[in-house]
């Protein structure tokens, strides 16, 4: 089994604590969860969604894909499945997330799109409980660096004039 956590971590530019409710479609999250038995355990993942969409914390679960499983040339693909990145404000600041459809949308993109991935990936697909996770992070991170100069160029990943750094 492949591991890319730290591949991926180094592209992370900042993060912010935000509580399970506040879990969208689309961002990359650093997740401290409680392991059955005892311990936590450091997951970097790219959220898909939170279903139930009504209940209580104990009855959600959260579902994502586990970036120690994936390559970059396959984040590129997810990227492009998605229809590219956009930019959305968390507590003042500006975050990058993958453009994740959500609802009824969410479902046909991950039986389209994401499904055949997972089958193709061991341990790629991991649904935590939202009682368990200790602790969410909502990161910030650095698509130009997950993908090739077309696909940021393709997805308007660069600022005008400047070819290192996202919008």
């Amino acid at each position: 089994m492949a591991q890319y956590f730290q591949v991926h971590l180094r592209n992370v530019l900042k993060r912010v604590t935000i509580t399970p409710r506040e879990i969208e479609s689309g961002p990359i999250y650093d997740v401290r969860y409680q392991k059955e038995g005892s311990g936590t355990k450091r997951y970097l993942v790219l959220g898909l969604n939170v279903y139930p969409y009504t209940g209580s914390e104990k009855d959600k679960k959260f579902h994502c894909l586990d970036l120690d499983n994936l390559p970059l040339r396959d984040m590129k693909i997810i990227i492009n499945e998605a229809q590219g990145v956009i930019e959305e404000e968390v507590q003042g600041h500006m975050f990058h997330e993958i453009n994740i459809p959500d609802g009824r949308e969410n479902i046909q993109f991950y039986e389209k799109r994401i499904a055949a991935i997972t089958r193709q990936i061991p341990n790629l697909y991991k649904t935590f409980s939202l009682n368990k996770i200790k602790r969410i992070e909502r990161c910030d991170y650095d698509f130009v660096k997950a993908v090739d100069p077309a696909t940021a160029k393709k997805w308007g990943l660069y600022r005008a004039g400047d070819q290192t750094e996202l919008f």
